[in-house]
């Protein structure tokens, strides 16, 4: 039978195939951890933890390391900035971090801090979403998403922030949002920035199958988005 090896570990568990070159299988057979990206120095995982638990620390033990946050903004970014320049697009890039992926504080500030010179933005869901991303947000010029379900609250709190110079776009996901949101920025004198969610006739695959297509319910068709386009022009 033939003798188990570091190469039959990194195949049993794939680890070329998702680690992006952070992580691999050291000569030792323990995992080692390359937070700046292939070429950049490495970290055996086990000998850092067993330094942690002789420091007198227990598992489980959560660590992190931002500089992979950092690679991954700026490997985006500039993925974008090579399409745009392949293609003669004259647009710009303008990445936006959904706050209920991960709302923990000190990964949102590492997130805006590594995307400043991108002007990677926020996008909330919610009016505590949008408090946290307000609190967060130090760049005027990224852009504030508001998603979700809005009241009167949740949009008062948007306009006011863009009132206070904030790039702030209220994304419309239902018809009857857009009423609401123009005789509140009629009552507080604000003109707001406004982005439609299209409901999409055709259906996706995967997982969020059924959350797709003519039935799902976030979004607005097609007839609806015109409605609320000539809505727009006759305000």
């Amino acid at each position: 039978m033939e003798a188990w090896n570091v190469q039959k570990s990194a195949n049993l568990y794939n680890v070329n195939g998702w680690s992006n070159g952070f992580f691999s299988v050291n000569e030792k057979g323990n995992v080692s951890i390359t937070p700046r990206g292939p070429g950049g120095a490495k970290l055996d995982l086990l000998e850092l933890v067993n330094d942690l638990v002789d420091r007198g620390l227990r598992a489980p033990l959560w660590i992190r390391f931002p500089e992979i946050l950092e690679s991954r903004v700026k490997m985006l970014a500039g993925a974008f900035q090579n399409a745009f320049q392949s293609y003669g697009y004259k647009g710009k890039y303008r990445g936006v971090y959904p706050i209920k992926v991960n709302q923990q504080r000190h990964l949102v500030e590492a997130l805006v801090n590594y995307g400043r010179e991108t002007g990677l933005g926020l996008e909330a869901g919610s009016k505590p979403e949008l408090l946290v991303a307000l609190a967060l947000l130090d760049n005027s010029d990224a852009l504030l998403i508001c998603n979700g379900f809005k009241d009167k609250e949740y949009i008062e709190t948007a306009l006011q922030a863009s009132r206070l110079g904030r790039n702030v776009v209220v994304v419309i996901d239902r018809f009857q949002e857009l009423m609401l949101l123009l005789d509140i920025s009629k009552n507080l004198g604000i003109k707001p920035q406004i982005g439609f969610r299209a409901k999409l006739e055709q259906k996706g695959a995967g997982k969020w199958v059924d959350s797709s297509g003519p039935r799902s319910k976030f979004g607005l068709t097609a007839y609806e988005i015109v409605e609320g386009v000539e809505l727009l022009k006759r305000e």
